[in-house]
């Protein structure tokens, strides 16, 4: 299941509310007959008539109420999200440092998007950020930071305005980012392991002949969205040392992904080389707020990240590996230069 049951996915999402409000207006015409049929209320059925037609469009409460049940047009954004992080790295000893907190906000587009001016804007403040364009999606970088406290004082909790045009409409969707009380929310530090054979195994010794398990610790604050549109995750990725991911759970809104209830991932022996490094992540972004907005989705999210390297035993495979190791993503700086 991709998204919550009760979504209709439309890449003509025009189509269906055009035929809604047909019906609709049919049903406005029926009645209007029935009641004519008889001479004391002729003069009435109008009204009732258009009362009937009234009660088909939806109200401001409607939309807040039921985003789940809105019609999804992702022709051209598949989703938008802002995050506001704690990463860590983690030795071969299960040993955790700190890296950094940090905020970003992406823009999923598909291929050949161009959006107008997008922007986000914290709505106490009224400064919009633009966004950066990059290959599959547009970008703010927020910064990263120290501690908790240091974050919330450059992105206090609150609410946040994403503003972007699509080709034929405009998104303006505001959400707010506050865990209980108003403080900030993210998850635990998550702690990884790697298992064989139902054991476990040194992350720096995985045998590549056979089916690796990958487990992490406990999702501290997991939970199903409150409105249904998309639920706590859990993001797994592993790559080789050229960056060619072999694992990776998905993204929300587009296709499967993982929920915050999964234990465990399973990687293959056929994916795995002999004697090479991998780099690996796992990142769990609890949903604070979410909506649909013009039919594209978008949540905001506290979340954590804990990244490793590890290794598989056998034939050296790692000569032709790159001297410089890549960031897996904009979290790990210390792969990474940071102003």
């Amino acid at each position: 299941m991709t998204i919550n049951e009760n979504y209709q996915i439309s890449n003509k999402a025009k189509t269906p509310l055009f035929l809604a409000t047909i019906l609709c207006y049919d049903r406005a015409i029926k009645i209007y007959r029935e009641i004519t049929m008889y001479k004391a209320f002729r003069n009435t059925g109008s009204l009732v008539a258009t009362l009937a037609l009234m009660s088909c469009a939806p109200t401001a409460t409607d939309n807040t109420d039921s985003d789940q049940d809105q019609i999804i047009d992702q022709d051209e954004v598949s989703f938008f999200v802002m995050v506001k992080s704690s990463n860590y790295s983690q030795d071969a000893n299960d040993n955790l440092t700190f890296l950094n907190n940090h905020m970003f906000s992406e823009i999923f587009i598909n291929e050949g998007v161009e959006l107008k001016n997008p922007t986000l804007t914290r709505d106490a403040n009224n400064i919009p950020m633009p966004y950066e364009k990059r290959d599959h999606d547009y970008y703010v970088e927020g910064g990263h930071f120290d501690n908790v406290a240091e974050l919330d004082a450059a992105y206090p909790n609150g609410d946040y305005t994403f503003n972007f045009g699509l080709s034929d409409r405009t998104v303006s969707s505001t959400m707010n980012i506050a865990g209980p009380d108003g403080k900030t929310d993210i998850p635990a530090p998550i702690t990884i392991t790697f298992h064989q054979d139902g054991e476990k195994v040194p992350s720096s010794n995985i045998d590549p002949a056979k089916q690796l398990t990958i487990r992490w610790t406990e999702y501290s604050n997991g939970r199903n969205d409150p409105k249904g549109i998309v639920d706590d995750m859990i993001f797994v990725v592993m790559a080789d040392c050229y960056g060619e991911r072999i694992t990776h759970t998905g993204l929300p809104f587009q296709g499967e992904y993982t929920k915050f209830d999964k234990e465990e991932v399973i990687v293959e022996a056929e994916f795995l080389k002999t004697g090479h490094p991998y780099s690996i992540f796992v990142e769990f972004p609890h949903v604070v707020d979410s909506s649909i907005t013009n039919g594209v989705p978008g949540f905001t999210s506290y979340a954590t990240a804990t990244y490793m390297e590890v290794s598989t035993s056998g034939l050296d495979t790692s000569a032709a590996c790159p001297i410089e190791k890549v960031p897996m993503d904009t979290g790990q700086t210390d792969r990474m230069e940071v102003e």
